[in-house]
């Protein structure tokens, strides 16, 4: 079974990211409040909080020739419960407060049983297993990370209008935030469920993010490469209307929110833009036996952000990842082994440090 779309499609050029769409500008709701010089000052170390990238859309038949590498644990299924109670061990030790859950593909997906689509019902379907495992573990007296669900509109703009998202946000509390078994492990802003949402690469609301708002919800926009969609951010590249960026090439972006920076992205490597030769050639930053990954950190602990989200634990696709050096899943792998989770921990203690 073919793998959903790629979360992103870098094959295509983000130049002329800049040039203003057609129609009238897109007006955020309840968007994130910032200045107007956007100056800032870093968040108290005690405040920030880590979150990482989970995928849960794998199958045992996937594994081979579409991914990048072998997971220290061998292939497995995403509704794997030892597996999971693992990722919860292993997440939790390296200080991890949530796992980012990628719903991004999945707007228009209604789970049927009288319509098998082994992609999606694994993705929905082991998210139930993940917050039954977790909540179990806790009630042993162990401690896992939150979860967040990540929503998306990717491809298709439009669910940001005509109800679609609406109704998976509907879905996600239902399910999930009212829920009183699930309720704890949900990971909550200023009392309020976290709800990103991913617009796709490059965002198709160029002058600011879609109207949509639930007010249950905290909501924030992500699409990638904010470093490369210069009407989105200013030259010293803060984000201008709060994007969350899912990747970034060289020095990483950030929204500032009530004077503070709100998030930035943490790779083990950057994928190369284009082709040698072309004109906006970017090379890649490869792992380099971590260094990529600790110069993200270094520019994290330098600007403070409240969340730095490190992209990703586990999702393995080689469409995205073509090598193992240009890779970013940091699980546990039989090529890296533990390098980068305990780079990780490391990491993570020094940002919550303010080291």
């Amino acid at each position: 079974m073919m793998r959903r779309l790629p979360l992103f499609l870098c094959a295509v050029a983000f130049v002329g990211c800049s040039q203003a769409q057609t129609g009238a500008p897109d007006a955020p709701a309840k968007a994130p409040v910032m200045t107007d010089t956007f100056q800032h000052t870093p968040t108290p170390p005690q405040d920030r909080l880590v979150g990482i990238a989970y995928s849960t859309w794998h199958q045992n038949k996937n594994w081979g020739t579409n991914s990048w590498g072998t997971p220290a644990t061998g292939a497995y299924a995403s509704d794997d419960k030892a597996v999971i109670q693992q990722h919860a061990r292993q997440l939790q030790a390296a200080g991890v407060d949530f796992v980012l859950e990628d719903w991004s593909n999945n707007i228009g997906y209604v789970y049927d049983p009288a319509k098998k689509r082994p992609d999606f019902d694994m993705i929905e379907g082991a998210t139930f297993t993940l917050f039954d495992e977790w909540t179990k573990l806790r009630a042993a007296g162990e401690k896992t990370p939150n979860i967040s669900i990540m929503a998306g509109v990717t491809g298709a703009p439009a669910a940001a209008d005509d109800g679609r998202l609406q109704r998976k946000a509907d879905q996600i509390w239902n399910q999930f935030v009212a829920n009183p078994v699930y309720r704890p492990l949900v990971q909550m802003d200023g009392g309020k469920p976290l709800l990103v949402i991913y617009v796709n690469t490059p965002s198709p609301f160029q002058n600011g993010v879609p109207k949509w708002n639930d007010s249950r919800f905290v909501v924030r926009w992500m699409t990638g490469y904010v470093t490369e969609q210069s009407a989105l951010r200013t030259p010293d590249l803060i984000s201008k209307y709060g994007y969350w960026s899912w990747e970034d090439r060289g020095p990483q972006t950030f929204p500032v929110v009530d004077g503070q920076p709100e998030s930035m992205v943490i790779t083990a490597a950057v994928r190369p833009q284009g082709k040698p030769g072309d004109r906006y050639y970017i090379p890649a930053a490869p792992r380099s036996n971590g260094e990529t990954f600790k110069r993200a950190w270094a520019r994290a602990r330098e600007i403070g952000p409240k969340y730095a989200l490190v992209v990703s634990w586990n999702e393995w696709h080689k469409g995205e990842q073509p090598t193992p050096e240009i890779s970013k899943d940091i699980e546990p792998s039989k090529e890296f082994g533990n390098l980068y989770l305990d780079l990780l921990k490391q990491e993570i203690a020094d940002f919550k440090a303010g080291r």
